[in-house]
């Protein structure tokens, strides 16, 4: 299985805590975040992974390499901004497979069932499902609304709505092939946001869209004050070893 990790972003609003950083690299109890994200991915079954690199993207580089564990790793490297959409596009070129693939938000960790995760979009015939996380509020982050089945309705700005809340979790699988169909039909230059203009269009047009409901252990540190929550919260959830003695 293959994913691409979204960790190109500029990461303005941790910089003050992180300023020499790209914020997936930020140390979380002596370790970048990212190799807790990695790990969890790994243990699914991910051999192979694209990162979508731009700010400070050789941090990464020389940090990974071409391999963590058992992990294969390429980079896609942004030069001007992309636009998470665009990001997903470019690392797409090095996919080896044509089968659906994760896209991972690079500064969120969510533990989730991935069996089940899969099952629910093959049963769906889903060409993208995200993982939605339940909350019971929703001031941070806009929230999603579904249909019984888990097609997407709307997305609703932070703050909107009746509790409880779910939000996207930053975790998607997709469909290759129909990835590959909306770049080729976009008439319009990078950059391009998978949340503000991507999603949208599915709705209105009625793609095979949906969400999937869970539940968990959810980390987000792309604020100072999650950041900081982020160092006790790893510390308590079982089954976070590290893997770079095998590397």
């Amino acid at each position: 299985m293959e994913a691409i990790v979204l960790v190109g972003g500029l990461g303005t609003r941790l910089r003050e805590v992180i300023p020499n950083l790209p914020k997936p690299m930020a140390p979380v109890n002596g370790r970048p975040f990212l190799e807790y994200l990695l790990e969890f991915w790994i243990r699914q079954g991910i051999d192979h992974v694209v990162m979508a690199t731009g700010y400070k993207h050789e941090v990464i580089q020389n940090h990974f390499g071409k391999c963590y564990g058992s992990l294969s790793i390429d980079y896609s490297i942004e030069e001007t901004l992309l636009g998470t959409g665009g990001a997903i596009f470019k690392s797409m070129e090095m996919l080896r497979e044509n089968n659906p693939f994760f896209v991972l938000n690079g500064d969120t960790y969510f533990p989730i069932d991935t069996a089940k995760f899969m099952k629910f979009h093959q049963m769906r015939k889903s060409d993208m499902t995200l993982v939605l996380r339940t909350m019971p509020e929703a001031k941070r982050y806009g929230s999603v609304s579904i249909a019984e089945d888990g097609k997407i309705l709307e997305f609703r700005p932070p703050g909107h709505g009746i509790p409880p809340f779910m939000i996207n979790a930053g975790t998607y699988l997709c469909n290759k092939d129909f990835l590959e169909e909306v770049q080729q039909n976009r008439n319009r230059p990078n950059p391009v946001s998978l949340e503000s203009d991507l999603f949208p269009s599915w709705i209105s047009n009625k793609k095979s869209f949906y969400g999937w409901p869970t539940s968990g252990d959810f980390i987000d540190i792309g604020i100072p004050e999650d950041y900081r929550k982020c160092q006790d919260m790893f510390r308590t959830i079982k089954d976070i070893n590290s893997i770079r003695e095998t590397r």
